[in-house]
């Protein structure tokens, strides 16, 4: 299982707000992890997983399979 990273972390790398991250996420900007919608989960709150190799490669912190 991938290591997840708590919003708060992932904002502090990225540079930005929480919310702008939990935004770009909903909007499919970035690809750092999971969104999931209120509607699936039953839940009164969207769900956000921010995954530590994905915000790795997305900082550019691993080189994507493929490049030299």
């Amino acid at each position: 299982m991938c290591e997840r990273v708590p919003i708060k972390q992932a904002a502090q790398e990225l540079g930005m707000s929480r919310q702008a991250v939990r935004e770009h996420m909903r909007r499919n900007l970035f690809d750092i992890g999971d969104y999931i919608p209120k509607e699936k989960t039953g839940k009164k709150q969207d769900e956000f997983h921010v995954y530590r190799p994905k915000l790795d490669r997305h900082l550019g912190r691993i080189r994507e399979e493929g490049q030299t």
